[in-house]
């Protein structure tokens, strides 16, 4: 039976994966903006969708997409689903990838100032090809492609204005301003993204140095 949302549902959305053995996860908050008739099929494997069109086939074969891991967080608290979408889940690049600890990185704005009004994504397994010592070269395929991801999340979930069902919103959460608890009290820590932008230094993630752990 499809989980259902209704305007103004925040969900949770963490894409999982794997590395050289370490957890990779890249944590969204959605919003929804005029109900939806089924979460799975228009927020999550749409999410999906722009992973494995654009990003797996350049991203280095250590690493692998496992799951997808969603759930509502506002105004309630709802039961954790899993997601394992269809597809090519590992990484097209055969070559050597960097030290799992290293990323690409996604700027993620609002229309607000302050830290905790924007934030990052670190993508994990950038190919050893797709960079120029400590930052990607925007001459490589990979490159491309990074920017083509970054375009398809946007054109999905960056809603200025949105018409008709099944819409969501991409929002910044701040644990400083609504608590780490779920469900959140309220939503003033939340904040809509207008913008996304790929970051052409390579960013570190030292809680995915081998041995460390996710």
């Amino acid at each position: 039976m499809p989980v259902t949302a209704a305007i103004g549902d925040v969900y949770q959305v963490r894409v999982r994966g794997h590395i050289e053995g370490q957890e990779t996860n890249n944590v969204l908050h959605f919003e929804n903006l005029n109900t939806d008739s089924d979460v799975e099929l228009h927020l999550i494997l749409v999410l999906a969708s722009c992973f494995i069109t654009h990003l797996i086939p350049v991203l280095a074969s250590s690493w692998s997409l496992q799951d997808i891991v969603w759930k509502k967080i506002y105004p309630t608290l709802g039961v954790e689903n899993i997601t394992v979408p269809t597809g090519t889940l590992v990484g097209g690049n055969s070559g050597d990838a960097l030290p799992s600890f290293v990323s690409s990185v996604v700027s993620i704005r609002t229309a607000e100032g302050g830290r905790s009004k924007r934030g990052r994504m670190y993508i994990a397994g950038t190919p050893e090809s797709a960079s120029i010592g400590s930052h990607l070269d925007t001459s490589n395929a990979f490159w491309t492609a990074f920017v083509a991801f970054i375009a398809c999340i946007a054109s999905n979930f960056i809603v200025p204005d949105p018409t008709g069902t099944d819409a969501w919103n991409l929002m910044v959460y701040s644990r400083k301003i609504s608590g780490s608890h779920f469900p959140l009290p309220n939503v003033t820590g939340l904040t809509q993204v207008n913008s996304l932008k790929p970051v052409q230094q390579l960013g570190t993630t030292r809680s995915r140095k081998v041995g460390r752990g996710a």
